[in-house]
């Protein structure tokens, strides 16, 4: 029989209480008798496990409540948990070549409220919609993606660049002339005119990029309606997905499961 022992005081001699607690003799302290992997979660590692599982094969929060036999608040804490491991579990600084674009997050101006309907809408770079930012990686063929707090910023832009990027990597982009200050901060930038006609110039074009937006996008909208604020969560669970999409199931299922007990 395994010796349960109190994890404040390490003594030896403890008693069984309700739901599923002990209390130690010398320190009539209580503690759990599980153990429970994660922090703040009362889930032991089996359940865990079910949890990831069913999450990774895209169901519903109902889905996910039904199967692990655990509540519906909970299941929605422990998706929200695995999301934002999703999103710190960013890849390595990208040597090159890249492709770097942005796109437009929001819904359709017919289902917005009036008085935003009343405001006459831009299209493009002037829209009122949320911009984000991606990098492509053609080595790795990976993304990395950041959603911007408000509208487009050269400064954010760059920043991330620097960030992400080696120096004097390449770095492919549309015409869009808030890209050509990329060669003063020692990038080799090279970019083909979309407005022009221009979408492919030898081994120059975004369509990496471009192709993760639609990805991306399509996503979202199965989603459905996202605040503004949890958007950058769900966008780095689309981006988690895409960056191991090379991997099965089972090997994404370990890779998560590290992600969550390595705190």
């Amino acid at each position: 029989m395994v010796q349960i022992t109190c994890p404040s005081c390490g003594y030896s001699r403890t008693w069984k209480l309700r739901r599923d607690k002990r209390k130690c003799k010398k320190c009539r302290k209580e503690f759990s008798g599980k153990k429970y992997p994660v922090d703040g979660f009362r889930l032991e590692l089996r359940e865990w496990k079910k949890i990831i599982r069913t999450f990774l094969c895209e169901r519903t929060i109902a889905r996910i409540t039904e199967e692990v036999n655990i509540s519906q608040k909970t299941s929605q804490k422990a998706a929200h948990h695995l999301r934002l491991e999703m999103c710190r579990d960013r890849p390595g600084v990208f040597t090159g070549p890249v492709e770097m674009d942005e796109t437009y997050i929001g819904g359709q101006r017919k289902n917005k409220k009036l008085h935003i309907r009343r405001i006459a809408g831009k299209r493009g770079h002037g829209t009122d919609k949320l911009p984000i930012v991606g990098i492509y990686d053609r080595l790795s063929g990976r993304v990395v993606v950041e959603v911007e707090p408000r509208k487009l910023d050269i400064q954010f832009i760059f920043r991330f660049i620097q960030r992400q990027v080696v120096p004097c990597a390449e770095i492919f982009t549309d015409g869009f002339k808030m890209y050509r200050g990329l060669t003063k901060l020692g990038f080799r930038h090279e970019f083909v005119d979309h407005d022009g006609g221009e979408m492919v110039r030898g081994r120059v074009h975004t369509n990496n990029i471009e192709g993760f937006w639609g990805i991306l996008k399509r996503k979202l909208s199965c989603i459905g309606g996202v605040r503004r604020n949890r958007l950058p969560i769900f966008v780095g669970e689309i981006v988690w997905r895409h960056n191991h999409r090379s991997l099965t199931l089972k090997e994404k299922e370990q890779a998560l499961l590290k992600l969550i007990l390595r705190q």
